[in-house]
């Protein structure tokens, strides 16, 4: 019993905190264009590469639907967007960067209620 309780949060937690980091992502991004600079924040949305693997990993292991993966492609998409725009500084002005984030968050919302659609077959 306690073994299939650990498993079952397990995949809980598997499933759910990549749309937690992407949610509070998010919330980090539109307060930093704003100038509120929350390093807490910060620490907690920049995830690495290995931990974004791993739970790319868990989600084919597990075979989650499309949903489920989609805010791990948005954390993938907006830490190379950041990542090129630290080392090379993207020649675009802030508020054309904002836009770029903001139409991520679109293509996440947008692709989220497809694949909710597709996999509920509503």
């Amino acid at each position: 019993m306690e073994r299939n309780l650990k498993h079952k949060s397990y995949l809980v937690l598997t499933k759910y905190i990549p749309h937690f980091i992407a949610f509070i992502y998010v919330i980090y991004t539109l307060l930093g264009f704003l100038g509120v600079d929350l390093i807490g924040l910060g620490h907690l949305v920049h995830v690495s590469l290995m931990s974004w693997i791993y739970f790319y990993l868990n989600s084919l292991v597990f075979n989650y639907c499309y949903v489920h993966r989609l805010p791990l492609y948005y954390i993938a998409l907006n830490e190379i967007l950041v990542t090129v725009d630290n080392y090379y500084r993207i020649p675009i002005t802030d508020y054309n960067l904002l836009i770029i984030h903001i139409i991520l968050i679109g293509i996440l919302i947008f692709g989220y209620s497809y694949f909710y659609i597709k996999c509920k077959k509503l």
